[in-house]
């Protein structure tokens, strides 16, 4: 992508461990990761969770209509996050290529 701009969805987070709960927000994809904000984190002006392009391990379709998956070769505090983004999903579908 490199072209200083980012790509935003409406998404959902699937944490990792413990209560391994769906946590709504919004992923933005920039040049060279993926930030992913909680809605609490918006309302909180809070930083989110960002994770290195490097380490995503795939992106494939969701079960919902539009809706792609993002997932990690490690997990962190997610081990995936569910995308439906409106537009360019294209760019969404290539983040394992650079």
């Amino acid at each position: 992508m490199n072209s200083g701009r980012a790509l935003m969805a409406d998404a959902t987070a699937l944490e990792a461990s413990g209560a391994r709960q769906d946590i709504p927000g919004v992923a933005e994809v920039c040049d060279d990761h993926v930030h992913f904000k909680s809605n609490s984190d918006l309302k909180a002006g809070a930083s989110g969770w960002r994770i290195s392009r490097s380490e995503i391990a795939g992106v494939r379709d969701g079960d919902g209509p539009g809706e792609l998956v993002i997932t990690f070769r490690t997990p962190g505090r997610f081990r995936a996050i569910e995308a439906t983004p409106l537009i360019h999903v294209d760019k969404w579908r290539s983040l394992t290529t650079g």
